[in-house]
């Protein structure tokens, strides 16, 4: 004989019954969740469709990054990057997807931390550098990372770092593999701090552990275990591109000989014709970025590294894009003559370009 339920015991079971449907209702996102959400649609590439490439000379230049050193295109040359996998932990063992096809035509250049190589469809990948834990970038955030790293990184990519460490011996190795997937974790976490803060300026950008592929001069592969990075590729200008270096800094002789620094004038009139409306907005959205620098470094004591290279205008939409930045402590930071506190440094460099809008 079946128990006979009363009305409370009813209403909530019916309750009970309805949660259960919607296994995430009054769930609070965690951290992996919101910043994978939207990648997939944002970064969908149709291998079906043939995608027109963008123009190279639509294409942010970026000296830097553009016109690398002999020996770097050298090196690229007798030992160029054959692919990139995205490397995951699948069938209880490593899991390679996400071909991405390179060649030395395909090397765009370096950054302080990444190579960069254009897809064959409109997009970048961007391959993590050999660091040392020393470098200044594996400050405060990076402990963070390393207390808990299951917020930073999915649980198939734990699984595959625990997997890798089983696969070797030595502890210079199981530490060398800690290594990447917390520098992993921090990419994320440095996107992160901007991208919560000023989710339409930043441009979308996916990280993952990469399995790199190089060939030498005798077709055999060597195969690196790195971070990476999967971003589209956009038209329009670098901030760069409207710098004028028609005012020489005063240094001492050898300095200004091996090393000039120029004061950075900048000439927006080399958007071309646009509207003080869209100029209006970029100021706008630029003074947004102040305000998202001046909080992380009052607040969090943080610098938010911005520089030139890190900013694009779009074109022909004339948007503010701000992309590959990182976020240091802000005491590894020295303040300039100029500027009393460090982020003044990244900010005044903002104000001016606003200022060659020569609005009101």
């Amino acid at each position: 004989m079946s128990e006979k339920k009363g009305p409370i015991k009813e209403i909530r079971d019916k309750i009970f019954k309805i949660w259960n449907q919607y296994p995430n209702w009054g769930k609070i996102p965690q951290f992996l969740e919101l910043l994978e959400k939207g990648l997939d649609k944002e970064l969908f590439v149709d291998p079906n469709k043939n995608e027109k490439p963008i123009p190279l000379e639509d294409l942010p230049v970026d000296e830097v990054l553009r016109k690398s050193g002999f020996f770097r295109n050298l090196y690229e040359r007798f030992f160029p990057v054959s692919h990139v996998f995205r490397m995951t932990f699948r069938y209880q063992r490593e899991f390679l997807d996400n071909f991405m096809p390179l060649s030395s035509e395909d090397y765009i250049g370096r950054g302080s931390y990444k190579f960069v190589y254009k897809l064959p469809w409109n997009q970048v990948v961007k391959i993590g550098k050999s660091k040392l834990p020393s470098d200044v970038i594996f400050g405060s955030l990076y402990k963070e990372v390393g207390r808990d790293l299951s917020r930073f990184l999915k649980p198939e990519e734990i699984e595959l770092r625990d997997f890798l460490k089983k696969q070797t011996f030595r502890d210079s190795k199981k530490d060398e593999i800690d290594f990447k997937f917390k520098r992993l974790g921090l990419e994320r976490l440095h996107y992160w701090k901007l991208k919560s803060l000023i989710p339409d300026l930043v441009v979308p950008t996916r990280f993952f552990m990469g399995l790199r592929v190089r060939k030498n001069p005798f077709g055999i592969p060597n195969i690196t275990l790195t971070p990476c990075d999967q971003q589209p590729l956009l038209a329009g200008k670098h901030l760069k591109e409207f710098t004028i270096r028609n005012e020489k800094l005063d240094q001492n002789p050898i300095l200004d000989k091996l090393f000039p620094k120029w004061k950075l004038n900048f000439d927006s009139h080399r958007f071309g014709v646009i509207s003080k409306s869209k100029l209006k907005k970029i100021a706008v959205d630029f003074n947004r970025v102040i305000e998202v620098t001046k909080y992380l470094a009052e607040e969090e004591k943080l610098i938010f590294d911005i520089h030139a290279e890190n900013i694009i205008i779009t074109l022909p939409d004339f948007e503010l894009k701000i992309f590959d930045f990182h976020v240091f402590d802000d005491y590894l930071y020295e303040p300039s003559l100029e500027n009393p506190t460090p982020e003044m440094d990244h900010i005044k460099i903002i104000e001016e370009f606003i200022k060659s809008f020569e609005l009101d």
